[in-house]
């Protein structure tokens, strides 16, 4: 095969050259992250490791100085993986990149001053850039992310291919009588690979940069979701989200078996004017963490505005439903045994959702039963049946509270 060498080189050399500017270019003017400008650092001195090999025949000083870059490409690469993953630990300490680079720009120097021949300094290059390039794409496919990341995986294939190519130099070198292995069609691999590492990196770069991105806009709105949806002082959804969720939780429900309890603080203006607005808040946040703990997966609760708060009980009849108003009760006196200040205790209006019955309209029955149970002194729980122009409420309960 005809090889036409400083050709092939001037390529390389444009190809590893428009790859870094692009890089550059890009981290210049996009948001990047750790490790992206070690990558980029990678591209620049691989392209002036291959620009000093157009010149080494006038200047043969310059020869160390080009393989060292050369040789820095794959920890120089693996050192950006580090620190772009910094949370995925390898098995093998960051120390040990150097001290293997160095170790094989050694054995190379080592050949060189000795005056080794062209055959033995190949050799003694090949041997250290294969080590090179394979530790460097084992400790990357050892990433937890490697399964799920094409880029990382183009990465391993290139480099995997580089260190085949530098391991056909050096049986080329050793064993120069091979007939099948010819040096110029080792060295149209070796520049293949070359130019496939260019495009490579800057995939790899990019891809993983907006794949970062991604994620973290994803969370970012996740937790504005949830901000959205949530009321912040008590940690239960707020009511818009209440009733997104129980008419859901509703819609994949038998028609007619689940029940809705609304419940306020007794005295609740009292307690902000008496004690203030920072002891209301520790009060309704005391109140929301009871119904939480009381309440099974599927069950929902939610906080209305002010001290009302709602429940949603799926499969769950309306004496169910009050027994599950007593417990939140009672786990509210007993988290008050340790408790200065006033007195907690809790109203509660108990509905059986009917077959087709809207959540808002459940609510509006819950409310006229918890305002009988207000105007039956408090501390209590009233069920009411029913429609909501015509209410039957039934024996109110009391919740053993302290009720005044």
């Amino acid at each position: 095969m005809t090889l036409h060498l400083p050709t092939l080189l001037y390529v390389a050399v444009a190809m590893m050259a428009m790859s870094a500017a692009l890089m550059t270019l890009f981290g210049r003017n996009q948001r990047v992250y750790r490790g992206f400008w070690w990558w980029t650092a990678a591209q620049w001195m691989g392209t002036a490791g291959l620009g000093l090999q157009l010149v080494r025949e006038l200047h043969p000083a310059l020869l160390p100085l080009s393989n060292l870059l050369l040789l820095q490409w794959p920890i120089t690469m693996l050192a950006g993986v580090r620190r772009f993953f910094p949370r995925h630990a390898l098995r093998v300490p960051a120390l040990a990149d150097g001290l293997l680079l160095g170790a094989a720009y050694l054995l190379w120097l080592a050949t060189w001053a000795a005056g080794g021949g062209v055959h033995a300094r190949v050799e003694a290059f090949g041997i250290g850039a294969c080590v090179l390039y394979v530790y460097s794409a084992w400790l990357a496919q050892n990433l937890r992310r490697f399964q799920r990341s094409p880029a990382l995986t183009a990465l391993v294939v290139v480099q995997c291919a580089a260190a085949a190519v530098q391991l056909l130099r050096v049986v080329q070198a050793h064993r120069v009588d091979v007939p099948w292995l010819a040096g110029d069609d080792v060295t149209l691999a070796g520049g293949m690979v070359t130019l496939m590492l260019a495009p490579v990196v800057v995939y790899m770069a990019m891809l993983l940069t907006y794949e970062r991105t991604g994620r973290r806009l994803q969370e970012s709105q996740r937790q504005l979701r949830f901000l959205a949806d949530t009321d912040m002082l008590t940690e239960v959804p707020n009511r818009r989200h209440f009733y997104e969720l129980a008419t859901k939780t509703l819609a994949l429900s038998a028609p007619g078996k689940a029940a809705v309890v609304m419940f306020d603080l007794d005295h609740f203006k009292l307690i902000n004017d008496q004690l203030g607005h920072a002891e209301g808040d520790e009060a309704l946040r005391e109140v929301a963490r009871c119904a939480r703990e009381t309440l099974r997966g599927r069950d929902l609760a939610g906080r209305l505005g002010g001290d009302e708060f709602a429940l949603l009980l799926p499969e769950t009849t309306v004496e169910e439903a009050m027994a599950v108003s007593r417990r939140v009760a009672l786990r509210l006196d007993a988290a008050q045994d340790a408790r200065k200040g006033m007195r907690l205790s809790l109203s509660f209006g108990v509905v059986n959702v009917q077959a087709g019955e809207k959540v808002a309209d459940a609510l509006q029955r819950a409310d006229q039963a918890l305002y009988e149970a207000k105007r039956q002194g408090r501390s209590r729980a009233v069920a009411a049946s029913g429609t909501q122009t015509s209410p039957v409420f039934g024996e109110s309960h009391r919740m053993g509270l302290g009720a005044r």
